[in-house]
């Protein structure tokens, strides 16, 4: 599988469009001009897909989802496509559906606010039976796409036709699995700069970040990380992190571990230096980057190793029990970066994992806001939050939910920031090179049976992309 270039693009909190006037008039359109110039921005990427239609149906809501409908609607019955208009009201079962090629979502878009009507939900539970292909105007009907929370009755859509700009509830979290192959209409109007919400880095923004390597450098110009983790029963969240630390160029890695894992992992992975974390002559001042939570634990083992590796004022990654260690007495610093899945980001900010996952974009900048640094929220659309910007990946996929993934991702992050990354350049880049190297281990294969040793052997050949 070869990794698709990609180009950096914003993406939005969607606004209603009496909040953006001043765009549409300075641009010198009108509402009507901007329903139909979407409605010939969908028909071009319909026909793409499906050249040869015959019958369509059009689902139309009441607002303005709706008149990009309608508008799209008489476009097509230029064209000879027998189109039919259906309205939540109208009630059609499945199999009246079903006799249609392609429908198309105009119900509600960005205008969702709480439940969805009984009749809006009962019609997309009818187009979703019916079986036929979706196409969805701006975003699915049940989703929200300022923050990826999902309403009961959602209708899943194959393809979504984003209206000016890109909207973050449909890339991150549960909006990436109803909004299937999206697309960006434009439209001659810019998206109101103001409900800019993140940033998608392209190749050459994250290439920017990768510095060429000299003939004559050596180990020690490549940075040393030291791990600590490993706690019982744990040794191969250790191991899986410093691959990733060493799959993307780290010098040096040592391993501070639980004692009796100490040679057990030094013969296993003769490249990583071992030490019993216990031990006297543990040569914590070599290191230039820490990475704690590996394996680490919830014990007093794993109390005592994050108390003392925190003190050292090092710059970290904390990942794993660390995050939880941390939960128990909060700080704030600058120079670390924080890498949460949902459990653990909720335990941070004294939520439950539904909140989270109701607003991640939300969740990730409160995270950065207390907690300091840079803050990854991890999952479908992982969210990156440091200074005054957040980033979003659009790669990984569902074959990488199993264990050991956030380890490698981690050991990548840190083995990054060991060779003079900041946080927040390691762990954009660390993010990126570790989805990219997900997509590429799982191939064209079913999202499943991905270990994070086959991810972690990626990495070099994901970051090679931009190097």
């Amino acid at each position: 599988m070869v990794a698709p270039k990609l180009s950096s693009y914003p993406v939005y909190r969607p606004a209603a469009r009496d909040l953006w006037d001043a765009e549409i008039k300075a641009a010198g359109a009108t509402p009507a001009i901007i329903d139909e110039r979407v409605a010939v921005a969908t028909l071009r990427f319909m026909t793409r897909t499906f050249p040869r239609l015959g019958r369509l149906a059009i689902l139309v809501g009441a607002g303005g989802n709706g008149r990009q409908a309608q508008a799209l609607a008489e476009r097509y019955r230029r064209t000879g496509v027998h189109v039919t208009i259906v309205r939540p009201e109208d009630a059609p079962d499945a199999e009246d559906l079903r006799g249609h090629d392609v429908l198309v979502d105009g119900l509600i878009g960005t205008g969702l606010h709480g439940p969805l009507r009984a009749s809006v939900r009962d019609l997309a539970a009818r187009a979703m039976a019916s079986g036929r292909p979706v196409w969805a105007l701006d975003g699915p009907t049940g989703l929200d796409l300022g923050t990826g929370g999902v309403a009961d009755g959602v209708l899943r859509a194959h393809y979504t036709v984003f209206c000016a700009g890109a909207k973050i509830g449909a890339l991150t979290g549960a909006g990436r699995e109803f909004c299937g192959e999206t697309m960006t209409a434009d439209i001659g109007v810019p998206y109101p700069a103001r409900h800019l919400c993140a940033l998608v880095p392209g190749d050459a923004d994250l290439g920017a970040l990768v510095n060429p390597r000299p003939r004559h450098m050596h180990k020690g110009d490549a940075g040393t990380l030291l791990i600590a983790g490993g706690g019982l029963g744990m040794p191969g969240a250790v191991r899986l992190a410093a691959t990733g630390a060493y799959r993307v160029g780290a010098g040096l890695v040592i391993a501070a571990v639980y004692e009796m894992y100490a040679a057990v992992l030094g013969g296993a992975f003769p490249e990583c230096i071992t030490f019993a974390a216990e031990a006297p002559g543990l040569p914590w001042g070599r290191a230039h980057v820490l990475l704690v939570g590996s394996g680490l634990g919830r014990g007093d083992w794993g109390s005592a190793l994050w108390s003392r590796v925190r003190a050292l004022g090092l710059p970290m990654v904390v990942d794993g029990d660390a995050l939880y260690w941390l939960a128990q007495e909060p700080e704030s610093r600058p120079d670390w970066v924080l890498t949460p899945h949902e459990g653990e980001a909720a335990r941070l900010l004294g939520v439950t994992r539904d909140d989270v996952a109701a607003d991640r974009p939300a969740a990730v900048a409160q995270l950065q806001h207390r907690y300091g640094g840079v803050a990854v929220l991890k999952g479908a659309g992982t969210l990156v939050a440091g200074g005054d910007a957040t980033w979003l990946c659009p790669f990984g996929n569902a074959g990488m939910a199993t264990a050991g993934m956030g380890d490698v991702l981690a050991g990548a992050i840190a083995g990054l920031m060991a060779q003079g990354l900041s946080g927040l350049a390691a762990a954009r880049l660390g993010v990126f090179a570790h989805a990219r190297a997900g997509d590429l281990a799982n191939g064209s294969g079913p999202a499943r049976g991905l270990l994070a040793s086959d991810v972690a052997a990626r990495l070099r050949e994901a970051l090679g992309v931009w190097a």
